[in-house]
């Protein structure tokens, strides 16, 4: 199996038309009901090891909600997804669940009519990564597959999924073919596509993308963290830990810089405060000063992720890039990402492209960063460029007093008085853009631009 670009691969979420058999009574005896405590009465649980301070050491195999509208909907718990790297959601039609708790048994035209009823299945990968690093698929892979020689790992990864949560024996099949349901029986909906870099800090791309990026600022959306104290509280934190682009509000395809680190720590930190009773004083103590010390140190593992996604009505992105390589638009299924060769050069391509929309040529410069090479100073603007140094020297001093990229701009285009205010602000920015001044005047800007350039060049190359 040796696949060099399944490293870059995160989020997968598989989604496809399904019907269950039997009415039913196959897969709702193995559910149970979301708010009840008593796991220990379920009729089918998995043991929990890694997520034990949050749901005690079981939790269900399947958990049943019933909205007040009605709506059945048959998923995961979060523990398990934490525990197993997955989750599965189904939304099922109430009157299909009403037949199945009555004290009768249902007519055989309700059971053909309930398996002729369309459904959607989807399945949830949030890490592939941490899937396969994770404790419950070692364990499964010790003691589950000794007596498979796997060559691939779509089939790895399926049957690891069936291992615990087998939809054969719930009863559902494909929508439109009679057959056992199978790795390429669902579309894949959504694919993220990461790299992880060391280095620059979130804050630093924050402002290298506001004053340097390609992209329109109306795209731009800044990310706070938002974490809970012990009393309850809310607090935000200060620096911005988070930003992404997208095309209007049903992109296909969103690009996104946010700090790995800090991440990480305030999903623990937010599962050890919204635990009920397993949750000691001394893990919520250790939890604090965890996400404390993350905080307050340099954060230096920015994750750069593409997220191509299908989206209703609108545009496939999963399938629209992926058909580069061939020519052919078609369905992109769990092999398609996994095994298939054709696509392996997919996932470095994406990630070239997306630094190249947002950094326009500048990216495919050659690295500026010497050990005698500084930023540029208020004299070295002035001599490079003349009487137009004095407007960047005035957009340097809004910057320097603290002014954000976008009050800049609405400051100046205020301040400039008559009709043409709106076109000189325009080619006063392109001019900073295209002759690369907001870079050469800060150092930080200077090494984040570089080593995105080193990730351009090399990394993905």
């Amino acid at each position: 199996m040796q696949v060099n670009y399944i490293g870059l691969i995160d989020t997968i979420i598989l989604k496809g038309k399904v019907r269950i058999l039997r009415a039913g009574s196959s897969l709702f005896p193995r559910t149970f009901r979301h708010n009840r405590n008593d796991v220990e009465n379920a009729p089918y649980w998995h043991k929990l090891y890694a997520t034990q301070y949050r749901n005690g050491d079981k939790t269900p195999e399947l958990l049943i909600t019933q909205q007040f509208d009605g709506r059945v909907q048959i998923h995961s718990s979060k523990a398990f997804i934490d525990e197993y790297g997955y989750g599965i959601f189904m939304q099922v039609p109430p009157w299909i669940y009403q037949n199945q708790t009555r004290s009768y048994k249902a007519s055989a035209k309700a059971d053909k009519t309930a398996s002729n009823t369309k459904m959607y299945l989807q399945i949830t990968i949030p890490s592939l990564h941490n899937l396969f690093l994770s404790n419950a698929f070692n364990d499964w892979a010790v003691s589950g597959i000794t007596d498979k020689n796997y060559g691939k790992y779509a089939d790895m990864l399926w049957d690891y999924m069936m291992s615990k949560t087998n939809l054969v024996k719930y009863g559902i099949e494909p929508y439109d073919r009679a057959i056992d349901i199978h790795k390429n029986s669902l579309d894949v909906v959504q694919l993220d596509i990461c790299h992880n870099i060391r280095g620059p800090q979130v804050k630093d791309i924050l402002e290298l993308v506001s004053a340097n990026g390609y992209y329109a600022r109306k795209s731009m959306r800044i990310w706070n963290n938002l974490t809970h104290t012990s009393t309850g509280d809310s607090v935000i934190m200060q620096d911005a830990n988070g930003i992404e682009f997208r095309k209007g509000k049903k992109s296909s395809e969103i690009y996104k810089f946010y700090d790995k680190e800090l991440q990480t720590a305030q999903t623990y930190y937010d599962a050890v405060y919204t635990s009920r009773d397993f949750a000691s004083a001394r893990s919520k103590r250790l939890a604090a000063e965890h996400l404390n010390s993350t905080n307050k140190r340099d954060r230096t593992l920015l994750r750069y992720e593409v997220s191509l996604r299908k989206v209703p009505s609108q545009r496939n992105a999963v399938d629209r890039i992926y058909a580069r390589e061939t020519g052919d638009i078609r369905t992109i299924f769990l092999t398609d990402i996994l095994e298939n060769t054709i696509y392996n050069r997919v996932p470095k391509r994406v990630l070239k492209e997306g630094l190249f929309n947002i950094f326009g040529s500048e990216i495919e410069k050659a690295i500026t960063i010497l050990p005698e090479k500084k930023a540029m100073t208020d004299t070295d603007i002035l001599q490079e460029y003349g009487s137009k140094g004095l407007k960047y020297l005035g957009v340097k001093y809004l910057l320097d007093k603290g002014m954000s990229n976008d009050q800049i701009w609405k400051y100046l285009a205020n301040a400039i008085r008559g009709n043409s205010s709106y076109e000189v602000v325009r080619r006063l920015r392109n001019e900073i853009k295209m002759n690369g001044v907001s870079v050469n005047w800060n150092d930080s800007h200077i090494k984040t631009l570089d080593a995105l350039r080193d990730v351009y060049m090399n990394s993905l190359s």
